[in-house]
């Protein structure tokens, strides 16, 4: 399955200086069959090592941090000479074997000609030592060292193009100046249709493609929860597990509720902030979760007026959001109305977003009533952004807003055409990735 981010990693090793490339992202977001892939594309021979496979790997790192001295003994476990110029090195599990991530600074220093990639699940927890009760000590991560790359599920056009490639290539063409003709438009939302019911998975999706079943797809998707559910008993620390299992099951009913920001009082009564927010943290810092907080004012810089004392909490997959939901798949394909439904495809739509533009997403919330979904900034423009499920217009607030603000780009998405007015553009739901074409 193609991955945008191959680009990012093709420029990566490309460069004249190159540091040691950090995959991040949750678990089985596609981290390890990404290094595989590329390096088998790449470079001469791979040498992989997987520090949780192989334990007493760590005992090479113990010693030493000259990676001269550590080269020779990873080359006698694996059986073939490491050459620096032609080679990769790949570390997987890094989070198990702290002296060996920090040694990728040294990696950096003393062999740069040498391309090595590391990942490892739940990195972000690790590498963070703050009242989430991190394992890791932070001088073990190389500051300035590495590059980092984000690797999240996949979006809807990496999920069209293992699932439709004859439509994918149609859909790298809209330029988001023309309203889309009306046999794509109905065939796209219908593959949106499929993508919110599985989801951006990798595994999730391949077992879609190969097999058509949704039920072999809700399985997995069941044991991925059940899995990130394990993660926090055995991976959070000094969290109390209970808290953040709490957390992490409220986020439906939070959603549904849309409150305009993340209440304490409904985990618990008398539930107040400190004795959740080291569990919202370490869900977030393992990417299970994403953070969005409200921007008190919609000026530029958006980041200067955020609030992190206002937020709320959507999930990383909005395949794995529906099953947690209990939302039927037909629910989805049939297009039926459903109480949940506003905040599910706001969940999409953030999914699709990331990474786009100069700061992260946030949201817009004055007073009850009067809030603007998601605001995103771009260069000098601040631009507001309203999700639909279906076909509706704008709300009274967002129009409101459009209409006294007069802001230089305003996004609605929504399953109608695409369509602009002035500044003003409705764009389909399934262009959502490639926001930044049509604006």
């Amino acid at each position: 399955m193609k991955r945008d981010v191959e680009s990012n990693m093709q420029t990566w090793k490309c460069r004249q200086i190159r540091k040691p490339l950090v995959l991040m992202g949750a678990r089985q977001v596609g981290k390890t069959w990404l290094m595989r892939s590329f390096a088998k594309q790449n470079f001469a021979h791979v040498h992989e090592f997987n520090f949780d496979d192989e334990p007493n790997l760590a005992r090479i790192f113990e010693d030493t941090k000259d990676p001269y001295r550590i080269l020779p003994n990873l080359a006698l476990i694996g059986g073939r000479a490491i050459d620096t110029d032609k080679d990769v090195v790949i570390f997987d599990e890094v989070q198990s074997c702290p002296n060996a991530l920090n040694t990728l600074k040294y990696f950096h220093e003393k062999c740069p000609q040498l391309a090595v990639m590391a990942a490892g699940s739940l990195l972000g927890v690790r590498l963070k030592k703050n009242n989430c009760g991190s394992e890791m000590a932070s001088n073990s991560y190389p500051v300035g060292k590495v590059e980092l790359l984000d690797v999240e599920p996949m979006t809807f056009s990496e999920f069209l193009c293992a699932h439709d490639s004859a439509l994918y290539e149609y859909y790298c063409k809209i330029d988001g100046c023309e309203p889309i003709p009306e046999v794509f438009h109905f065939r796209l939302l219908d593959a949106l249709g499929h993508y919110l019911v599985i989801g951006g998975m990798p595994e999730c999706v391949g077992e879609f493609c190969e097999s058509r079943d949704v039920s072999r797809v809700r399985k997995i998707q069941r044991d991925l929860v059940a899995l990130y559910e394990d993660d926090v008993l055995k991976y959070n620390g000094k969290i109390d597990a209970a808290k953040t299992l709490l957390v992490m099951r409220a986020l439906v009913p939070q959603l549904a509720k849309r409150n305009e920001k993340f209440i304490y009082g409904t985990l618990r009564d008398g539930a107040r902030a400190r004795d959740y927010e080291g569990a919202i943290e370490w869900l977030v810092s393992a990417r299970v979760v994403r953070r969005v907080c409200n921007a008190n004012a919609l000026k530029y810089p958006l980041s200067a007026y955020e609030s992190r004392n206002a937020f709320k909490l959507y999930h990383l997959d909005v395949g794995l959001l529906r099953e947690m939901a209990g939302i039927a798949p037909e629910s989805i394909i049939l297009d039926m109305p459903f109480e949940f439904k506003g905040p599910f495809m706001e969940n999409y739509v953030l999914q699709q977003l990331h990474g786009f533009g100069d700061t992260s997403i946030k949201y817009h919330s004055e007073r009850a009533g009067n809030e603007i979904d998601f605001v995103g900034q771009k260069g000098e423009y601040v631009i507001p952004m309203e999700v639909k499920a279906g076909s509706d217009k704008a709300s009274a607030s967002f129009k409101a807003f459009v209409n006294t603000e007069s802001p230089r780009f305003a996004v609605r998405f929504s399953r109608r055409n695409l369509r602009r007015d002035g500044g003003f553009t409705n764009i389909p739901l399934y262009l959502a990735p490639r926001l930044e074409a049509c604006l």
